[in-house]
């Protein structure tokens, strides 16, 4: 099968997550992985964990999860090891991160290392590498175990802070934050006043007595000014 150049790899990069280019056209993602392995660059290589984990977050079974698949007849035994030695560097990012027990993607990721001849016997040695976060090499090339955590920290991991996740997070440090300057009771009144809720004639009172006082003084310019002046990061 004929590898892409590394144009045409950049775009399927960017369509399936590792995003360096504008992407084009979308092809299945096993023929960009395979694409991926077959590149003599490291940083390519580097690539192959985030758009496998995204694969497996986006796809209930790949096509390499077939009882069938076997890498011995797909690919060379130099190629086969790479492909061994990605799919343990995925498993080890996906604990790392905490994104083992979504869609199984862990789990499924073992499987398919433990397919390629030989990996089994790496497992230990890979895992104290990664935790070290010293270099892996495979064949001539040096995978950096810190980018390999960068990127997939950058592409995976921030990218599940979209959607809803975002908005809970938001939601969440939004609270926090009212938290530390207003009670329990002078949020609910805050609530309230959001909402065109009717208030009692005490709540009212205490609400234009007290809270209406908190927010002026935070609805103020220059104290905006100096407490971002002051605030200690």
């Amino acid at each position: 099968m004929k590898s892409m150049d590394k144009n045409e790899l950049m775009d399927q990069l960017a369509q399936h997550g590792y995003a360096l280019m504008r992407p084009k056209s979308r092809e299945p993602v096993e023929k960009l992985l395979e694409n991926l392995l077959r590149q003599e660059d490291a940083r390519f290589l580097e690539g192959f964990p985030v758009v496998f984990a995204l694969a497996l977050k986006e796809k209930t079974k790949l096509a390499w999860e077939s009882a069938a698949w076997n890498p011995s007849r797909e690919f060379s035994k130099k190629n086969e090891r790479r492909l061994g030695v990605l799919f343990v560097m995925t498993d080890l990012l996906l604990k790392l991160f905490g994104l083992a027990r979504e869609h199984h993607a862990s789990r499924r990721a073992l499987h398919l290392a433990l397919k390629c001849k030989g990996v089994l016997e790496l497992l230990p040695q890979l895992a104290d590498l990664f935790n070290k976060s010293q270099t892996v090499k495979v064949d001539h090339l040096e995978l950096s175990t810190e980018r390999l955590k960068n990127n997939f920290r950058n592409y995976v991991v921030h990218r599940e802070e979209s959607g809803e996740v975002l908005k809970k997070r938001q939601a969440l440090e939004f609270e926090l934050l009212l938290s530390q300057l207003f009670t329990a009771r002078q949020k609910e009144l805050l609530k309230k006043k959001l909402e065109a809720k009717p208030m009692t004639k005490t709540e009212r009172e205490y609400f234009c007595r007290v809270v209406n006082k908190r927010l002026k003084a935070l609805a103020n310019e220059e104290l905006h000014q100096m407490a971002r002046s002051l605030t200690v990061k």
